[in-house]
């Protein structure tokens, strides 16, 4: 019974504080739901916006920190298979230009073990 009382007396104070701090308490009861309406409509638009777009946007920061630090794209994103299409895609490119590549055929079967 006394951690109920004193739970229920803290909320009390809770709430008072609340209520002194926004000046609450010289609104009508309509005017304080308004207020705790756009209030709780607020948060919670930034509390969803937060845990939508926050964790991609840590992990751009750390993938241009990673960049700043390392300078190197491909292993701040951890796959080495791009850097190895990458390496390929090079060299085929390189072939045609130099003539060692002999058609289209050829071109496509390349790109197709990529």
């Amino acid at each position: 019974m006394l951690y109920t009382s004193s739970l229920f007396r803290w909320l009390q104070r809770k709430r008072y504080q609340y209520e002194v701090t926004f000046s609450l308490y010289m609104l009508t009861p309509t005017e304080k739901f308004i207020f705790n309406s756009f209030l709780v409509l607020f948060l919670s638009m930034i509390i969803i916006a937060a845990s939508l777009y926050l964790p991609e946007h840590i992990s751009t920061i750390m993938r241009r920190a990673w960049f700043y630090w390392a300078g190197d794209e491909t292993t701040a994103m951890g796959t080495k298979s791009a850097l190895s299409s990458t390496t390929m895609a090079r060299s085929i490119a390189e072939e045609v230009a130099y003539g060692g590549v002999s058609g289209a055929e050829d071109v496509l079967e390349r790109l197709g073990s990529l």
